[in-house]
């Protein structure tokens, strides 16, 4: 009786392993800014910078929708969460490219742009950047393609395929896309999931900022028990980054900037994390004795995050 429920308990533990390693992440396909740009879907913020207008591209190109609808299915068959841009397009509330959020001490604005809008929204893990040419040879047709799988949160390519697929006298341009992608998505797939793996067991990499404001009536040096506060935020964040990897950026009277700290993919009760998450934690932290600051937390796309000092 005992083998047998030392068996079944040795079963149990090796299909949640390989349900484990078998884990996708979830992507969502959107056009190149290549693509956008060639095609006149471009906007332009009160700042001067270009960016993709989203949804003007979904409203205005019939194939756009047919291509990532096709990708949508590629990835879908293979056991990707997916997505769908123009669902994500529809949860954001009509905002302009850029919105200030805060000015901080040193007078610089807080911005988040549409594309941070649009990952916030979708909270995937991958993007897939999609970039296509239709090549015509006399009465053939073939379809020139590339896809960047960027991670949502360091807006870093994890993996990339391209390639163009043979001549057709009918085929329509779904067709041509599927046929000159599925040679190359094994390996482009396989990647992901590595990378999604290695993020799983080394946590997800973000950026966090502490700003202080002019209200703020500490300063980084301010000693609270054997730490100053500098110290005390440096800790912390050692000790809540999954193996105490992070690194250090710019700090100055007014700022400290943590990059590259790993937060673990899910919280204790499963629910995925990103920087705002860890960053109100550590906000939290700074509520508490013997620091009581009072803190506001503001998210940029869901790797970067900024606490505020001495601002509620």
């Amino acid at each position: 009786m005992k083998k047998t429920l030392f068996c079944l308990v040795l079963m149990a533990v090796s299909a949640l392993s390989v349900s484990a390693q078998m884990m996708k992440p979830s992507v969502m396909v959107i056009p190149s800014n290549a693509w956008c740009q060639e095609h006149g879907f471009m906007m332009q913020s009160s700042s001067g910078n270009s960016y993709p207008d989203y949804r003007r591209a979904v409203a205005g190109s019939t194939d756009l929708i047919n291509v990532i609808s096709k990708i949508n299915i590629i990835m879908g068959d293979r056991g990707f969460p997916l997505e769908n841009l123009e669902s994500a397009l529809k949860a954001l509330s009509e905002t302009d490219v850029e919105r200030k959020l805060y000015t901080d001490a040193e007078g610089n604005s807080i911005r988040v742009s549409a594309i941070d809008e649009l990952y916030t929204s979708a909270a995937t893990d991958i993007v897939l950047q999609l970039t296509w040419k239709v090549n015509e040879m006399g009465p053939k047709k073939s379809v020139t393609f590339n896809l960047q799988a960027i991670d949502s949160y360091t807006n870093k390519q994890v993996a990339g395929a391209e390639g163009t697929g043979k001549p057709s006298f009918s085929a329509d341009l779904s067709t041509l896309l599927e046929e000159a992608v599925l040679a190359h998505m094994d390996v482009f797939c396989d990647r992901l999931v590595r990378h999604f793996q290695e993020t799983r067991d080394n946590g997800r990499e973000v950026s966090i900022d502490v700003l202080l404001s002019d209200a703020a009536e500490v300063d980084f040096n301010t000693e609270f028990d054997d730490d100053n506060l500098q110290e005390a935020i440096t800790a912390y964040i050692a000790k809540e980054s999954v193996n105490h990897r992070f690194s250090r950026g710019a700090a100055t009277e007014s700022m400290l900037q943590y990059k590259s700290v790993r937060i673990p993919v899910h919280d204790e009760n499963g629910t995925p994390i990103d920087a705002y998450a860890f960053a109100r934690r550590l906000a939290k932290y700074l509520k508490k004795e013997p620091f009581v600051l009072t803190t506001k937390v503001i998210a940029k796309g869901l790797g970067q995050a900024t606490i505020i000092i001495g601002d509620e």
